[in-house]
């Protein structure tokens, strides 16, 4: 195994996914042409899918030697996740790259009928449409594809035949029959993710459920993870615009990561596909029956409304753990109110369809008996026909702070009871009914500004008044002290995001927030430094991304 070593060049810092895209960091990256593969039967398909030679590298080394994964790049820590016939690993890249920023290498086991396939097989050609469809993704909230590569190793078999039949010769043929005995894909990333969606789920949900100090030590994961509604609908919006045109097809929580920032990714477009020539499709697809839409599990007619119904499954899934439950609770209510509680066998919402209304009132009143049970109303409380109100500076006061905390509380119980109506519209049993993903922006736009951090994402802003996912560049703004030590309040900018580190401390992360250059404008306060960080421990309960 290739780890991270000494004698490795340093790796350049965590680049924010609006920097990293804005300054075409991934082009850096570029293959030269030591070993590379020559021979038309490999490169071909390689060329047919559009990919660029300093991108894509099939390696060839005469059958002397093989890559052994992550080789040629550099192991940084333990495995991201393991599927199997995939593998997701941290890494640096080859040494001989003067690119050292960190990323994300998906190892692919290349096979076809329990087989490595040929050259110009179509798991192959399959394997190399997932590149290229990652080739041209450029969005904030979407991973960034920097370089791939195929190796290959070849075993020679000597097979004797016997004299022909009917021929009195005793001679003996030798022939070299030649198989590929493995043959990988390598597909690098930007960012490496911290963890995923499930993992950042299940970890609130484990928070909650130990008590109130831990609940509020872990609390800016629930702060973020309201935003992250607005966030993939953009994301999901983006694949879907007409100069894109790709259906993710697999939208589930281990395909959202976390970036070191906080801010969430959707990845893995092994399943994607192109709908260039129509907007509609039939017939069999890959998929993941939990989240798989009514018209994939049926193989009937489709649009890109399908990745809505299972952004809609994610979405529930998420409300739930908002509403301080785990993310299986909402599998485990529909199927005691299916009368399936004992059933054996994977869960599919699909199937679950017919009690989605009532699962739907459930929540609604779960999160209507958590306001009543609030100590106090208060006079700021909001209401369904208002506006959310952001949230209140943090005051040094221990009374305005709890006064702070259940404004924060009753806004995040009030906003989740507005998105249960769009979340069922966006599972509806017809494609028809449910909404594109242009249209979902507006109704979870209002959780952004429940919570003083992260605030609104300015990426998706952009992209719902302007149809770009990226705003103009402009110079980041700084936070300024005045001359007697006050800390003046400016606009937020994007290092304002969290950012996670691997703490001393086994199995876990440290956050550190960088709190004057916040959303809203604060009052001036001489006891705080500018740059002050806090560090708050997060634990990453062993699940892997």
């Amino acid at each position: 195994m290739s780890t991270d070593s000494a004698g490795s060049q340093a790796s350049q810092a965590m680049l924010h996914m609006l920097d990293y895209i804005s300054t075409h960091d991934h082009d850096h990256f570029e293959w030269d042409d030591h070993g590379r593969e020559e021979s038309e039967a490999w490169l071909r398909p390689v060329q047919d899918a559009g990919l660029s030679p300093q991108k894509h590298k099939v390696f060839n080394h005469a059958n002397k030697e093989y890559l052994k994964p992550p080789q040629p790049f550099i192991q940084i820590g333990p495995e991201l996740g393991d599927s199997g016939s995939t593998i997701v690993y941290k890494v640096s890249p080859p040494d001989d790259q003067g690119y050292r920023r960190p990323l994300a290498l998906k190892v692919i086991v290349c096979k076809e009928n329990a087989r490595p396939p040929g050259p110009d097989s179509n798991v192959r050609k399959l394997a190399l449409q997932e590149v290229r469809n990652m080739v041209a993704v450029r969005h904030p909230h979407i991973v960034v594809y920097v370089a791939s590569f195929e190796d290959y190793c070849i075993s020679n078999r000597q097979v004797r035949q016997r004299r022909a039949a009917g021929t009195g010769a005793r001679t003996v043929f030798r022939r070299v029959d030649q198989q590929i005995k493995r043959h990988i894909l390598g597909i690098a990333m930007y960012p490496p993710a911290q963890c995923n969606l499930r993992t950042l789920m299940l970890d609130i949900a484990s928070a909650a459920a130990h008590s109130p100090r831990t609940a509020e030590e872990e609390n800016w994961m629930v702060q973020y993870l309201h935003s992250y509604f607005g966030c993939l609908s953009q994301a999901v919006s983006y694949l879907h615009k007409s100069t894109v045109r790709i259906r993710h097809k697999d939208i589930k929580p281990e395909n959202v990561v976390i970036d070191d920032f906080g801010f969430p990714l959707l990845t893995d477009f092994g399943l994607s596909k192109h709908f260039e020539t129509g907007q509609h499709s039939q017939g069999p697809t890959a998929k993941t029956l939990k989240y798989a839409d009514p018209e994939a599990m049926q193989e009937t007619q489709r649009d890109e409304r399908s990745d809505v119904f299972s952004l809609g499954c994610v979405f529930l899934e998420m409300v739930t753990v908002l509403l301080g439950k785990p993310p299986s609770h909402a599998e485990e209510q529909l199927e005691r109110m299916a009368g399936n509680a004992d059933q054996v066998g994977e869960f599919k919402y699909t199937d679950a369809l017919d009690n989605l209304q009532e699962y739907i009132d459930h929540l609604e009143q779960v999160a209507e008996d958590q306001l009543d049970a609030l100590p106090s109303p208060s006079p700021d409380r909001p209401t369904l026909s208002t506006n959310l109100p952001p949230s209140m500076p943090k005051s040094q006061s221990f009374k305005q702070r709890e006064k702070t905390r259940q404004i924060e509380r009753e806004a995040s119980l009030i906003g989740v009871i507005k998105v249960l109506r769009p979340i069922r519209r966006m599972m509806d049993h017809d494609y028809h009914v449910r909404p594109y993903a242009r249209d979902l922006y507006p109704l979870f736009r209002h959780l952004y500004d429940i919570y003083e951090s992260p605030g609104r994402c300015e990426n998706c802003e952009e992209q719902m008044l302007t149809g770009r996912s990226r705003p103009p560049t402009r110079a980041p703004t700084i936070v300024g002290v005045a001359a007697n030590g006050r800390q003046l309040s400016l606009q937020r900018t994007r290092s304002n995001s969290p950012t996670l580190a691997k703490s001393p401390t086994a199995g876990s992360f440290t956050i550190r927030r960088v709190r004057a250059n916040s959303l809203y404008m604060v009052k001036q306060q001489a006891s705080h430094s500018p740059t002050e960080a806090v560090g708050i421990a997060y634990p990453h309960n062993g699940h892997k991304v």
